[in-house]
C-alpha cells in the first residue's frame, strides 16, 4: 500500500505552561523555525506543515517558507490540532502522520524516520512514540525540575511488549536515583508521535479521563480509552536532547542549538473553511512542500 507520510507541527501561542513559546527567540531565531528545520531534514515524506491557531505564528512560519495551516482555536491540545489538520489536508485512514512538537527543536530527524518505519512494518500499530534511557546528567536535570516544581520533561514506563503503561511529569519508577539507573532505568519521553490517520480521527471524540487532567498529558487519553501506544527506545548518539518546557530551558537550548538558516521553499497557506475569516469555496489549494498532496478547505472533523 502506498501510504503518504506527513509531518505536522502543532504550535499554539496561548500555552498555559509557557505562553508564546513557539516564537521565543533562541540564538536570534524563533523556536518554531528550528523545529521546521528538523522536519525539512527528513527524507521520503510527502509534506510538512505547521498547524496553529494564531496569526503571529502563522506569519512567522510563512515568512520562513513553510506551509501554514490555520486550525480552530477550540482544539484543546496538539493532538487535536494535528487531527484537524490531517482532516483538512484530506489524508486517508491508512496514511501516516508524525506529530512533531513545536517546542522540541533538538529532535534528531532519525527519530522521526523511526516512527514512520515502525508504523509501516507493524500493520496493527495505531500509535508510536520514542523514549531515551536517561543517563546521569539527563536524570539530574529532570530531578532538579521536579524538585523546583518546574514543568519539565515527561517520563514513560512501559511493559515487556514495549506498550506504554503510563506517562508522567513525576520521576518514575519511585525510588529511582542516579545510583540505581543501571538496574532501574528511567526513560525520558520524547515529545514525538507517529499515528495512523484513522487513530488520529478517533482522538478528539474520546472522553478526557482523570489521568489526562491530572498530568495534563494528552497521550494519556489513548491509554485511558484502551488504545495501545507503542514505545520505541531510541539512542541520542551523544546529541543533546531537551524540550522548551519553561523559560529556564532557553539558556540551555541556546547553548545546544546552532545559529543557521534554511533556504525557504515555496509556501502555501491553508485555512479552515469553518473559520469565518477564511471562506472562499471557489479557491483550490495544494500542499506543495516538498511533494504534492491534495488538500481541501472543508473540515469534516471538528475539535
Amino acid at each position: 500500500m502506498n501510504r503518504r507520510r506527513a509531518i505536522i507541527i502543532p504550535a499554539r501561542y496561548g500555552s498555559t505552561r509557557f505562553p508564546g513559546k513557539p516564537l521565543v527567540t533562541l540564538n536570534g531565531k524563533a523556536a518554531i523555525l528550528y523545529t521546521i528545520d528538523v522536519a525539512r531534514r527528513v527524507r521520503d515524506i510527502d509534506g510538512v506543515c505547521v498547524a496553529t491557531d494564531d496569526d503571529r505564528i502563522l506569519a512567522a512560519v510563512e515568512g520562513y517558507g513553510c506551509t501554514a495551516l490555520l486550525t480552530d482555536a477550540s482544539c484543546r491540545n496538539g493532538t487535536e490540532r494535528v487531527a484537524q489538520a490531517a482532516s483538512i489536508l484530506g489524508l486517508n485512514d491508512e496514511d501516516l502522520v508524525v506529530n512533531l512538537q513545536g517546542d522540541a527543536p533538538l529532535t534528531p530527524p532519525d527519530f522521526i524516520v523511526k516512527m514512520f518505519d515502525f508504523l509501516d512494518k507493524r500493520a496493527e500499530a495505531e500509535a508510536v512514540t520514542p523514549v531515551i534511557r536517561c543517563g546521569a546528567e539527563n536524570y539530574l536535570r529532570i530531578a532538579e525540575d521536579v524538585r523546583s516544581d518546574r514543568v519539565g520533561a515527561t517520563i514513560s514506563v512501559f511493559d515487556s511488549q514495549n506498550r506504554a503503561l503510563y506517562f508522567s511529569k513525576s520521576l518514575l519508577p519511585h525510588g529511582s536515583s542516579v545510583e540505581t539507573l543501571g538496574d532501574l532505568p528511567v526513560y525520558h519521553h520524547v515529545g514525538l508521535y507517529g499515528y495512523r490517520v484513522r487513530c488520529l480521527k478517533a482522538f478528539p471524540d474520546l472522553p478526557v479521563g482523570p489521568l489526562e487532567r491530572a498530568e495534563r498529558l494528552e497521550q494519556l487519553r489513548f491509554l485511558e480509552n484502551g488504545y495501545a501506544m507503542h514505545i520505541v527506545e531510541v539512542d541520542d548518539d551523544g546529541q543533546e536532547f531537551w524540550e522548551l518546557n519553561n523559560p529556564g530551558d532557553v539558556a540551555y537550548l541556546e547553548r545546544a542549538l546552532p545559529s543557521h538558516k534554511s533556504a525557504p521553499p515555496e509556501t502555501r497557506r491553508y485555512r479552515n473553511q469553518d473559520n469565518p475569516r477564511d471562506r472562499n469555496p471557489d479557491s483550490k489549494c495544494s500542499w506543495e512542500v516538498p511533494k504534492l498532496i491534495k488538500a481541501r478547505r472543508n473540515c469534516s472533523q471538528t475539535c
